[in-house]
């Protein structure tokens, strides 16, 4: 740009005054060089523009100075002084506040050109853009991801650009240490690179569909941690973006490494025949997993430590000196060793030189014993420095336990060991087997369950299919438990019992698992159904004695086998109440599903705007055979796990569709307006994983007449609530078939569980509801009205009605109105009511 040379600033003054200038966001002004930049002219908008009349400016001498906020003043004077210094003719300083004569403050955009007049720059020439909505928009929505539980970042052209604090902790790195790395490869571990690279290239090539995936990255502690990602492509503002969110799983992928090696080597363990077999196989094991740089098995004999097999990169562990390594300590110790830094070891100078040289960082030392004395040591050579944390060290000190425990076995009778503690039919462990792990569970202290199974009836499956058949059923079912179960011990005690061993406090997760292989049992690639008793109970709660143990669990499945098929019973009811009533409730709601317990209660949806109504929500109840309510907090969870809640949803649609018929050309009166029932819809809260089931309903024409689908799809709406990760993602599909088909949905609960933003672009919805708990803490809690007003604000974004829940007060329907959300329930408005209630209300 020319300089701009002025002896007359007329021409200036005219341009400002012009009509262009009268009003708008953009504030044209002539400045003087004074020290607070006095306006000398200006453009007629700059009442409206910073609350001060002209007279005001002239009579006080205002200079654009005093107006720029303190915390903003002195960054910005320093940018403009590097502008004069570099001979710059013009200055551009962006996200500026700007002071209001009532006290608020603006953002805006500043440029100046400067006007020399005889040499010296006398003059400013600028303009203010007010950018107000756009950073307080930015701020609003960075908020709201601040509080979503789990880490969101952004990047483009492979540059981060944002992080949430969740994002942030992951790695430890900071948002500004983030942006000035020179690529997103700088945290991403090496060898997972190509990993993102193929990710890269497919977007590339125009595929943004969302993609998981896991990878290894650097923390800013230099430590390498598993994580899992889930990102998409985004378009804006002729931009591509990748968005995705990203979670911590490095303690569960650890677990699942060491789980899978102790898996392994046990198994490895039943196929060896000698000792020297069995430590080959635990050395291939370790080799096969690809996550060490070196493995050595050393014998231990009269003091000495001789090799007895290694592996590793390079074969830098043939040239090792057996006398000076850290595994002599070991002879002193006989308990699992960890050294997370190789580096600061101050002792065995010329290994860790060795060690180092070959991207060695951390080392795992495993005594195996016999009886009291050390056999043999186990090396593993890791290349990150302080990788596994302590419930990973615990699985490898069970490993080195596992291998000793085989190594006797095996000294003692090598040839008998798989016939005296394997079940020849099924190859897992057998009855005795079973004592000594338990035995060996006792011994160390902890605590476990003993569940024991029995096949319902099994004999009468050898009798229909033969002998020959039932053996293969029994070998699939043992297979498929030992597979499924992988963190427990599973052992068959007789023809048609088994027994699983489980340190896993969560019992209902392990027997909702055992139940699941008996009611989807694969065999010849076909499905089938194994009725089962099942008895539960505790060490050492329940009994410390490892006999009397077993004798009680024996007793109690006697119990639940008189009790009738498929009967779980727990040795003691007092601790496991809450267990009992589940599996109570379970059958309770069987029953209650047969014989229609189930009632509907209503409670009304209404515009804030002008008080109209314009939903009617169904909210399901139940009476008990005595008379007992029991909510649906209680019942509804259970329900969904058992997969009842399908029967549930089939039920309120086809109670919705009789409503339908009998309301359809009816009139609603409704706080002083009549309405025909037709502009009403009526909300119903389906299970996202059930809607495949509630579309083949549609298609029943024996259930639903294309009459009654006519009626459903003008009427209803579809409310969706996600209880675990990517339910509503799964059935995104069927989503929006609902929606083409004519039905309205929403999102109920939004903010909570699991859901997510990538909603908002890859369903169509029509509604987002904001949970009670958000309206409940919303005036008392700045940091909730943030987060609902950020809602409220996202919704507007993609044109999205919002539903307040819960609205108990007049002051937050005043302040929902405030905010802009357009409907509201709760009992401020009326509680859930009967139908007959409802009709009173509305007919």
């Amino acid at each position: 740009m020319s300089q701009i040379e002025i002896n007359d600033p007329t021409p200036v003054r005219i341009c400002m005054k012009t009509s262009l200038f009268a009003e708008g966001n953009v504030l044209v002004f002539l400045l003087k060089n004074t020290p607070n930049w006095q306006f000398e002219d200006h453009s007629p908008n700059l009442q409206s523009f910073l609350g001060y009349s002209e007279e005001e400016v002239k009579q006080n001498r205002i200079g654009l100075l005093q107006l720029v906020h303190p915390e903003d003043r002195e960054k910005m004077l320093k940018s403009f002084q590097e502008a004069r210094k570099s001979q710059s003719q013009t200055w551009h300083y962006s996200n500026l506040r700007i002071i209001r004569k009532d006290g608020r403050y603006i953002w805006t955009e500043l440029r100046l050109f400067f006007i020399r007049e005889e040499n010296r720059v006398s003059r400013f020439l600028g303009y203010l853009v007010d950018i107000t909505k756009s950073v307080e928009d930015k701020k609003l929505l960075e908020t709201f991801m601040e509080f979503v539980p789990v880490g969101i970042f952004l990047h483009k052209d492979g540059k981060f650009i944002y992080m949430n604090e969740k994002a942030r902790q992951i790695g430890g790195y900071t948002i500004e240490e983030l942006r000035k790395m020179d690529s997103i490869y700088s945290i991403i571990y090496p060898e997972d690179r190509p990993i993102v690279e193929k990710i890269t290239k497919m977007r590339e090539e125009g595929k943004g569909d969302l993609i998981t995936y896991r990878i290894r990255i650097i923390t800013k502690d230099d430590r390498i941690k598993w994580v899992q990602v889930t990102s998409k492509m985004l378009g804006y503002k002729g931009e591509n973006l990748i968005i995705g969110a990203v979670q911590d799983i490095d303690r569960l992928v650890q677990l699942e490494f060491a789980k899978n090696l102790l898996t392994r080597i046990n198994r490895a363990m039943v196929g060896a025949s000698s000792r020297a077999e069995l430590i080959e196989a635990v050395c291939e094991v370790f080799k096969s997993s690809g996550s060490f740089r070196g493995v050595m098995v050393c014998r231990v004999k009269n003091g000495k430590i001789t090799q007895e097999c290694q592996y590793s990169k390079n074969n830098f562990l043939k040239k090792i000196n057996c006398s000076e390594i850290p595994e002599k300590k070991m002879l002193k110790i006989k308990t699992p060793v960890y050294i997370p830094d190789i580096s600061k070891l101050k002792k065995f100078k010329q290994w860790k030189k060795t060690a180092l040289e070959n991207k060695v960082n951390s080392l795992i030392i495993l005594p195996v014993q016999s009886g009291n004395k050390i056999e043999y040591i186990i090396s593993l050579y890791i290349p990150e420095k302080n990788y596994f944390s302590k419930d990973v060290l615990e699985v490898f000190s069970e490993i080195a336990t596992d291998i000793s425990f085989g190594l006797e076995f095996l000294k003692k009778e090598e040839d008998l060991f798989l016939k005296e503690y394997y079940d020849s039919l099924t190859n897992i462990g057998n009855r005795k087997y079973l004592f000594n792990s338990l035995k060996k569970y006792i011994t160390k202290g902890r605590k476990f369950y003993l569940v024991l199974i029995d096949i319902y009836n099994f004999r009468f499956v050898n009798e229909k299919l033969g002998k020959q058949q039932g053996d293969h059923i029994l070998k699939k079912l043992a297979e498929t438990l030992d597979t499924e179960l992988v963190y427990e011990n599973v052992f068959r005690l007789g023809n048609d019992e088994f027994a699983v061993l489980s340190s896993d406090e969560d019992i209902y997760s392990l027997l909702d698992r055992i139940k699941s292989v008996f009611t989807n049992l694969n065999v010849n690639g076909k499905q089938i159904k194994l009725d089962y008793n099942i008895s539960v109970i505790r060490y050492p709660e329940d009994e410390t004695d490892q006999h009397e143990l077993f004798l009680k669990a024996e007793r109690t499945l006697e119990i639940a086998k008189k009790e009738g098929k498929n009967t779980i019973k727990f040795f003691d009811r007092r601790k496991y109440e809450d267990v009992h009533r589940t599996i109570q409730l379970e059958e309770k709601l069987e029953e209650a599903l047969k014989n229609d317990r189930f009632t509907l209660c209503f409670q009304p949806i209404v515009s804030i705007k002008d008080g109209k109504l314009q939903h009617i929500e169904l909210l399901i109840r139940w009476e008990d055979e005595n008379g007992k309510l029991i909510p649906p907090s209680v019942f509804i969870p259970v329900a969904e796990k058992t997969g009842q809640i399908k029967d549930i949803d089939r039920w309120v649609i086809l109670k919705l569709k009789e409503l339908i018929k009998k309301w359809q050309n009816k009139n609603i009166n409704f706080n002083g307006h009549t309405i025909p029932i037709e502009k009403i819809r009526f909300s119903v809260n389906i299970t996202p994983t059930n809607i495949s089931s509630i579309m083949q309903l549609f298609k029943d024409k024996n259930l639903i007449s294309s009459a009654d689908l006519k009626l459903l799809k003008k009427f209803t709406a579809i409310e969706l609530t996600e209880r675990q990760s990517l339910e509503i993602y799964a059935e995104k599909d069927n989503i929006n078939k609902l929606r083409k088909m004519g039905f309205k949905i929403a999102i109920d609960d939004f903010g909570t569980g699991y859901s997510s933003l990538s909603y908002l672009t890859e369903l169509n919805i029509n509604y987002l509801k904001i949970d009670m708990v958000f309206i409940q803490k919303m005036l008392t809690d700045k940091r909730v009205h943030r987060l609902v007003h950020s809602i409220i604000n996202i919704a507007k974004i993609y044109r999205l009605k919002t539903i307040a829940e819960g609205v108990e007060t007049e002051q937050q329907l005043k302040e929902l109105k405030k905010l802009g959300c357009h409907m509201y329930q709760g009992y401020l408005l009326s509680p859930p009511i009967t139908q007959t209630e409802l009709e009173k209300m509305l007919l």
